[in-house]
């Protein structure tokens, strides 16, 4: 694994006393016009679709044709951005992270149909150059400052048998599967050894009962210890922090997170040298 920081684009000056190995933008839908003449970097890269356009959450799953439609849309624009930005990175063949959808204010009780248009949304799409990585996702994520309810690509077994059958691999959330683990009653060791075959990237952070995410590492529930042995031999697989605020004060919370981390990785894996992460 790699060491990797989640930035904006003007965070890219910032960066130059990190030792790190890729930088993945969380793209908001006004990054999609940003002009990216002169913009260099020397690191790897990967890109988080937007999670809003206009106020309207992306929703690849949705049974309104209209507000699908406009999801694969914006997804479409985020990858031509994507392939945009590939002159000014090393990387060949970037990732982009995406949320698969689903969410909503009551439960929904059709999953096969949602992840039946999230495949056919996906596959309308060119990404000719880029990886699609799809997140598994909390029970009860935070938008518009509110708690919402997801309904599909959470639960170990469905990401297993969807990505199996559709191909591609996935964005490994480790504080949303503890997330999970902790209201469907699930072990975190089982939920990682199912998925792990897919695991192309991983977002990290603690996570503290059924929708506390985005907890500081070893402030919450999860056993960093056995996760980190599992996940320790993955190649070509960068570890971002997900820490809530975490790049406030020169990007505190994430360094913190690596120090904490530092502890679990053994000594022949690429991560396990963090000290030369300062600010």
């Amino acid at each position: 694994m790699r060491n990797g920081l989640k930035v904006r684009f003007h965070d890219l000056e910032e960066l130059a006393e990190w030792d790190i190995s890729c930088v993945e933008f969380h793209l908001t839908d006004k990054d999609l016009d940003v002009d990216l003449g002169g913009l260099r970097c020397d690191k790897d890269f990967a890109v988080h679709c937007p999670e809003y356009w206009d106020g309207v959450l992306i929703d690849p799953c949705s049974t309104d044709e209209l507000r699908r439609s406009r999801a694969v849309d914006v997804i479409q624009r985020t990858i031509d951005k994507t392939r945009e930005m590939v002159d000014a990175f090393p990387t060949a063949r970037p990732k982009m992270v995406l949320h698969p959808g689903g969410m909503s204010l009551e439960p929904l009780r059709n999953r096969e149909e949602l992840l039946s248009n999230l495949a056919d949304s996906v596959g309308r799409l060119d990404a000719d150059g880029v990886e699609i990585l799809l997140e598994n996702m909390p029970p009860f994520p935070w938008f518009y400052g509110g708690q919402w309810l997801c309904n599909v690509f959470m639960g170990a077994s469905e990401i297993r048998d969807y990505l199996g059958r559709q191909g591609g691999g996935m964005c490994f959330d480790i504080s949303h599967a503890q997330l999970w683990c902790e209201h469907a009653g699930d072990n975190l060791d089982d939920y990682i050894r199912t998925v792990k075959p897919f695991i192309r990237h991983i977002h990290v952070a603690d996570a503290s009962g059924v929708d506390g995410e985005g907890v500081q590492i070893d402030e919450g529930d999860i056993d960093f210890a056995a996760a980190m042995a599992q996940l320790a031999d993955l190649d070509d697989v960068e570890l971002i922090p997900e820490i809530w605020y975490g790049h406030k004060n020169n990007f505190e919370g994430f360094r913190i997170a690596f120090e904490r981390l530092a502890k679990y990785y053994p000594e022949e894996t690429s991560c396990a040298d963090t000290k030369t992460v300062t600010t």
